[in-house]
């Protein structure tokens, strides 16, 4: 295939102009693929990243007709990233809350593990820029998940993270419904009850300095909703 890199990184954005500039100059010079997957960002975020297409062969850029959903961009950016032979599958955000130091050493486990997760909480993991509040909230709904899943993985909603070729293949991704927080809790338990292998590796997640943050009630209430209801049906025995 003519891509420079068999590692594609997926990056969903709306409203993401002040970032994704200087997002797409760090991988340019990378040895890793790169696919903005923008949902018709007002702002013109797509608009930038044309600028790049052609003239830097590891830039992609696949646009959606409207604000569909963090798990549906992913969807979407699996299914595209599969049908051009990609043997690894990153998810990773564009506003800098993810370091690309970090990125390069999830890289390392990639090809011994099905699932690399990007962890705040493991040894070595971390928050910056994050309220008490808002770190025990996050702490809390990912312990819950944890136990109430039994998944023996201490980050469930990050969403920082890289997915082998065959780990896809074999989980159905496709017939997932939900987006935010649920879609990376529901992904971790698809991984884990098709008996593939995951590791977690401690990074630091930084709290965003430019653009507007997509958290919103909505988020949390369908990863709740989502826990409620699989609970008895998809647990673990």
């Amino acid at each position: 295939m003519d891509f420079k890199s068999d590692t594609i990184v997926i990056v969903p954005t709306y409203n993401e102009s002040k970032n994704v500039s200087n997002l797409l100059n760090i991988f340019i010079e990378s040895d890793f693929d790169i696919l903005i997957i923008d949902d018709n960002s007002p702002d013109g975020t797509a608009t930038i990243v044309k600028n790049y297409l052609g003239k830097y062969t590891n830039v992609h850029l696949l646009e959606r007709s409207g604000k569909l959903g963090l798990g549906s961009a992913y969807r979407d950016g699996f299914n595209w990233a599969l049908k051009r032979e990609y043997k690894s599958i990153v998810e990773m955000d564009a506003d800098f809350s993810h370091s690309f130091s970090d990125l390069n050493n999830l890289n390392i486990y990639k090809k011994d593990y099905d699932l690399v997760i990007g962890s705040r909480y493991v040894s070595g993991g971390k928050t910056e820029g994050w309220s008490k509040g808002r770190k025990l909230l996050s702490v809390t709904a990912n312990n819950i998940a944890k136990n109430l899943l039994n998944i023996k993985v201490n980050d469930m909603t990050s969403g920082f993270r890289i997915y082998s070729r065959e780990c896809l293949k074999s989980i159905n991704y496709e017939n997932t419904k939900s987006n935010g927080y649920a879609f990376q809790i529901e992904m971790t338990l698809l991984v884990s009850i098709n008996d593939r292998s995951i590791k977690e590796i401690p990074i630091t997640f930084y709290e965003r300095s430019l653009g507007d943050s997509k958290m919103s009630k909505a988020i949390v209430y369908e990863a709740i909703k989502f826990l409620l209801a699989n609970i008895f049906t998809m647990r673990r025995k």
